[in-house]
């Protein structure tokens, strides 16, 4: 078996030792019983792989880069459940070839899940902005024998491809499984074991509606793309909530209202949301000072970037930058 290193890693080069053995316990996992599933990228970068596994279920971590319209082709024997955790993609065309089904979904960001049904291929199309992360769960049918009891078959369920914004109480348990493969805590194995089940149990409970419904009454889609591209165009500028809406035609209460069913957050919580994400990506620069970091993600001083980043990451930006 071959393992390749980058050298160019910063963990390789703040720690040679530690990030080789790292690597070699990481490849010694995939070696496990569960098959790997087949996964092909076009017009993107994996820049970072990580693997663990949660009782019978495994889970890999990729941060992938793409500036371009890309392709994900995904098969596997198991259930294929995929979370995006970080990056925003627009234009997403999501076919489940097996199952004759597809959906479009005019954006993709943290929280957007894809299901896959074992034993099928799904291939999804969209244009990415810089760097992304994802969780992929794979679930044998086989692990759901383990919630039978006198009243039903677990291993019966069907469970339909869906795709869209995830159900929050299935995304939290798979950003706790996110977090406990990047910052591994005590009672490792037991606390695993025990989210492996709360999966399980979502997956049953919510079988087909995995993913939430289209919020009624949201922005149209020509609408939407206008806007987030107006957010994102320069994060450096926060537009007013008169010139958004003026942008595509609504009045200010309409569009605030409408934007919020369509996303999920008020326009000011996005836009910060994305000021946050494109910190994390300079912060990858050890050259850059968090300072420059701040302004050019459009924060006003370093302590408004630090008090905003602790919020929303539950770390302080030079803790971030020290786990990096």
């Amino acid at each position: 078996m071959t393992i390749a290193i980058s050298l160019s890693n910063v963990g390789f080069r703040r720690n040679p030792v530690s990030y080789l053995r790292r690597a070699c316990d990481e490849v010694a996992a995939t070696s496990e019983d569960t098959p790997s599933p087949h996964i092909n990228r076009k017009h993107a970068r994996v820049m970072a792989r990580r693997y663990d596994r949660f009782g019978e279920l495994s889970a890999e971590l990729f941060q992938c880069e793409s500036n371009q319209q890309n392709e994900l082709e995904v098969s596997a024997e198991t259930h294929i459940l995929l979370m995006r955790h970080s990056g925003v993609a627009s234009r997403c065309e999501i076919v489940w070839s097996d199952h004759g089904c597809s959906k479009r979904l005019s954006e993709v960001r943290e929280n957007s899940i894809l299901f896959a049904p074992a034993r099928s291929r799904v291939r999804v199309t969209k244009k990415d902005s810089g760097c992304y992360g994802t969780i992929v769960l794979q679930i044998p049918p086989c692990a759901l024998e383990s919630l039978n009891d006198e009243h039903r078959d677990a291993s019966r369920v069907t469970l339909a491809p869906q795709a869209g914004t995830g159900q929050p109480e299935l995304c939290q348990v798979m950003s706790a499984m996110r977090d406990e493969i990047e910052r591994p805590g005590p009672a490792g194995q037991l606390y695993k074991e025990a989210l492996a089940l709360q999966l399980l149990i979502r997956l049953l409970r919510s079988a087909d509606q995995l993913a939430i419904a289209p919020a009624k009454g949201g922005l149209a889609a020509w609408q939407l793309r206008r806007t987030i591209d107006m957010l994102e165009g320069d994060l450096t500028s926060t537009p007013s909530l008169a010139r958004l809406a003026a942008q595509v035609g609504l009045s200010p209460t309409h569009f605030c209202t409408a934007f919020r069913r369509s996303t999920g957050l008020p326009p000011h919580r996005y836009l910060l949301n994305r000021r946050i994400e494109h910190a994390k990506r300079l912060m990858a620069d050890p050259e850059r000072s968090l300072t420059e970091v701040a302004l050019d993600s459009g924060f006003g001083s370093s302590s408004q970037f630090a008090t905003a980043f602790r919020r929303a990451d539950g770390r302080t930006p030079s803790a971030y930058r020290r786990g990096l």
